[in-house]
């Protein structure tokens, strides 16, 4: 029970989470995307460091921002269901894809996001199945039956 209950407090602080970061009008303040423009220059500067692009940075940052997803959908699945956290993750990843297309004309809907968000949702599937791979299964425990003479 105890489980059930911290898992519904993970999932909807997670929503929240996703909510903001997706369906907002401004994810960040202009100060927070000046220091992350910086920070993506700095790094360009370092030797062999020319590869790492915005565009790179925000590919990778969906990555990262779907692997809890792909992990709590997995952890509501029973056991052997656990790849089906990485189809939660594309679909959601389509449903605010399309939102953004539609409803926020002040977001950009891009399909290489859908992407991006269904790697990192099958990282975070993948990692729970493994560790589910790893410890034994749990018994269920049968009601009692009463005896029938």
């Amino acid at each position: 029970m105890l489980r059930k209950l911290l898992l519904v407090g993970v999932t909807a602080g997670y929503a929240w989470v996703i909510w903001r970061m997706t369906l907002t009008p401004h994810v960040f303040t202009e100060a927070e995307n000046s220091f992350v423009l910086r920070a993506v220059a700095w790094v360009q500067q370092l030797p062999h460091g020319a590869w790492f692009t915005y565009d790179r940075t925000e590919f990778l940052a969906n990555v990262a921002m779907f692997v809890p997803v792909g992990l709590i959908a997995a952890l509501w699945l029973p056991r052997r269901w656990w790849v089906l956290g990485a189809v939660v993750a594309v679909g959601l990843s389509v449903g605010i894809e399309f939102a953004q297309a539609v409803y926020l004309p002040y977001r950009v809907a891009d399909p290489r996001d859908v992407l991006s968000n269904g790697m990192g949702g099958l990282l975070g599937a993948t990692f729970v199945g493994f560790v589910r791979s790893l410890l034994p299964e749990r018994r269920r425990r049968r009601p009692l039956r009463a005896r029938t003479v």
